[in-house]
């Protein structure tokens, strides 16, 4: 997604310039605690067996090479100088440290001729240590010096699973974290209560032998992550708060949160709009049962906010139930003018009704929903949405879709799609047709070619190409605007040159013709890298911006907040990334894998899925700054293209999961996957986890 560029008196005055001096001493601590302490301690801890965890189906396309012979053909020098250099004693831990140096332009889209040029320079932090006594602690830290940015500018400590007597467990997060709501008010991907992002610190506290109690407080200044290739958090000023409860007993869960904000900025507001700040409030109530009797998931809430004096009001009720492959949700709801929760706006002024029919199966894949609409104020009008989509496998490597939207609410409008993809000796393809029309003449066509390719050896590769036609919007007064055409390329991969050296990259462009918007917009970015030894390796990469990306009107629900899109300016950059990292101790719960297993790695991406295939296309951009977690303990967050990576991770099974809350909207992933990330010893797994639009 688009950032807006970053606002350097703001990092300077809420960071200051002697916190550049932490990084080195920042991260010689941390190598003492990760290192010496530990293996002071190493005689007292026992390697527990790890637990198995539960596997998902993994695509065909993308399963990790599993090698077989490696371990025959590998000598037993190989296996003694494997041995040498990994240090076995102590607690489980690792650390990785990066020097980078960039070098960047860039200039505004409307004046040619104002052009900034920055050179910057930081070092990057990231380690954990696993602890029988103190759970499991893990460390962010990114300073950056030069001209745009100066200081500690993201930064966070989390300790995860710290026990307690009487069956409790904590989470602890300092440095950048997110507003805690508790899983009830995510349940519903539909209707679910936004998180926000903020600059402070956060505990969740859990008792499994206490009628599944969980606790959870946090506080923190709101902002947003800015900037690219390396991402910064820039606060927006203020404050906000949570805290919640949650309690299972039997059938029935029942949670309450409360928020509050002072002198924030919403989200939709301008970000110098100091007119705009409010101090809103907040609470929320929900009652779940789980009715083993009749197989039906109950869910009643309600939501209360004063945003400026305002008050609001929202209650919603949800029954789902199933019935083999079918699954079935009816929905009522009443929402208030001006809802909100914190800085997240909410649907408002609506009360209606909706019904979401799914079924999946071997070869089909369906899912149909209808929405009635109210306006409870009597300002907004009445109208309805509907929706439907189905996926038919007609082969092992053939497979056909389509579906619709339309909606008529306010701005009447209605969208199509039909596709065909198809396994070949290539990779797999995919012929899409997209047809979109709204109000007042507003209408356009696409026709998109995607190919995938993936290969045992590590190679990827996506490209895509598309045709469009768009009619602009124009009022009655105003005379028909001439068709605009638009060609679109995108391209995305990776391949291995040798053992040691890769090259990666990604390319978006599209070139309009004729009407009021002929230019050309593009996104590239072409990286290298290099691992020299075990412990080194050493990138380099060019990027560039130019003009806004867009894509093809989407129909959506109203009940589903609008995507907030924001430019940055034209930019073109070279960055080069010294990075050292290295692991020792000896594995246990969750890390998985046996004293004395090898290790492996995981590599991979989140991104948004357009078209909902599950696979990375060439012109899908990748969500960046998403808290990606290894077995519920070790987190990292995906960079600037939407990339993530935990190497040298013990050989096993292992969980990913993706948090909900960083992702923007209105993009969601599905709660109830679980993502398996099996690691084999001296491989490393790759996986790119879509998210999904609702509509």
């Amino acid at each position: 997604m688009s950032r807006n560029p970053p606002r350097s008196s703001l990092r300077r005055r809420r960071y200051g310039r002697g916190c550049w001096r932490l990084a080195l001493p920042v991260a010689a601590v941390t190598w003492f605690v990760v290192t010496v302490t530990p293996a002071a301690h190493a005689q007292q801890i026992a390697a527990p067996t790890p637990p198995g965890l539960e596997s998902t189906r993994v695509d065909t396309a993308r399963r990790p090479y599993e090698d077989r012979v490696m371990d025959i053909a590998q000598s037993k020098d190989e296996e003694d100088t494997a041995a040498a250099e990994y240090d076995p004693l102590g607690w489980p831990r690792g650390i990785s440290l990066q020097l980078s140096r960039n070098f960047q332009s860039s200039r505004n889209a409307s004046v040619s001729s104002d052009a900034t040029r920055t050179d910057t320079q930081g070092v990057q932090v990231d380690a954990y240590v696993e602890t029988p006594n103190f759970g499991a602690l893990s460390l962010h830290a990114l300073a950056l010096g030069g001209h745009s940015a100066t200081g500690l500018t993201s930064w966070s400590l989390r300790q995860t699973g710290l026990p307690f007597d009487g069956g409790w467990r904590a989470d602890n997060a300092l440095g950048t974290t997110n507003l805690l709501l508790p899983d009830l008010a995510q349940r519903n991907g539909r209707l679910a209560l936004p998180s926000t992002q903020v600059l402070g610190g956060s505990t969740i506290w859990r008792n499994q032998e206490s009628n599944s109690l969980v606790l959870g407080a946090s506080v923190g200044e709101p902002g947003r992550f800015e900037g690219f290739p390396q991402s910064r958090f820039v606060g927006s000023g203020g404050h906000a708060n949570s805290a919640f409860v949650q309690a299972t007993t039997g059938e029935w869960t029942v949670a309450a949160a409360v928020g509050q904000g002072n002198n924030i900025l919403p989200e939709t507001a301008a970000v110098n709009d100091a007119a705009g700040r409010v101090s809103p409030r907040g609470f929320y109530f929900s009652a779940a049962k789980n009715d083993l009797t009749t197989g039906v998931n109950w869910q009643a809430s309600a939501i209360g906010s004063r945003t400026q004096g305002a008050d609001a009001v929202g209650v919603w009720g949800d029954a789902i139930w199933r019935d083999g492959g079918h699954r079935h949700q009816v929905s009522i709801f009443h929402f208030g003018e001006g809802l909100a929760w914190i800085d997240r706006p909410l649907p408002a002024d609506l009360e209606g009704a909706s019904y979401r029919y799914d079924y999946n199966s071997l070869r089909w894949d369906v899912s149909t929903n209808v929405e009635s609409f109210a306006s409870v104020s009597g300002k907004a009008p009445s109208g309805w949405y509907g929706s439907a989509s189905a996926r038919r496998l007609l082969s092992a490597g053939v497979s056909i879709g389509g579906g619709f939207a339309v909606r008529d609410f306010g701005v009447n409008s209605g969208s199509g799609f039909g596709y065909v993809q198809w396994q070949n000796s290539l990779g797999v393809s995919r012929l899409q047709l997209d047809a979109a029309t709204a109000q007042r003449g507003q209408r356009s066509e696409a026709v998109t070619f995607d190919h995938s390719v993936y290969a045992e050896n590590g190679l990827s590769l996506s490209t895509t190409l598309s045709l469009e036609t768009l009619q602009p919007s124009n009022s009655s007064a105003e005379s028909p605007r001439p068709r605009e055409n638009a060609a679109a390329l995108g391209l995305s991969g990776r391949i291995p040159l040798t053992n040691s050296l890769s090259m990666q990259g990604s390319f978006r462009a599209r070139h309009v013709r004729g009407g009021v918007n002929g230019g050309t917009a593009l996104a590239a970015n072409l990286g290298v890298d290099w691992q020299i030894s075990r412990d080194w390796s050493f990138g380099a990469s060019f990027y560039e911006n130019l003009g806004v990306l867009t894509e093809t009107i989407v129909v959506q629900s109203p009940l589903i907040a609008p995507e907030i899109i924001r430019a940055r300016p034209n930019d073109r950059g070279f960055f080069l990334t010294l990075r050292y990292s290295s692991r020792a101790g000896m594995p246990s719960i969750p890390l998985g894998g046996a004293p004395g297993s090898g290790s492996g790695s995981i590599e991979g991406s989140v991104f948004l899925d357009a078209n909902g295939n599950g696979r990375r296309d060439g012109n899908e951009s990748g969500a960046a700054n998403v808290l990606v977690t290894l077995d519920g303990r070790f987190s990292v967050r995906t960079n600037a293209l939407g990339s993530f990576g935990f190497p040298n991770v013990a050989s096993g099974p292992h969980t990913l999961t993706v948090l909900q809350d960083d992702l923007p909207l209105p993009w969601t992933v599905d709660t109830e996957q679980k993502i398996s990330a099996p690691v084999s010893t001296r491989d490393t797994f790759r996986i790119d986890i879509g998210a999904k639009r609702m509509r």
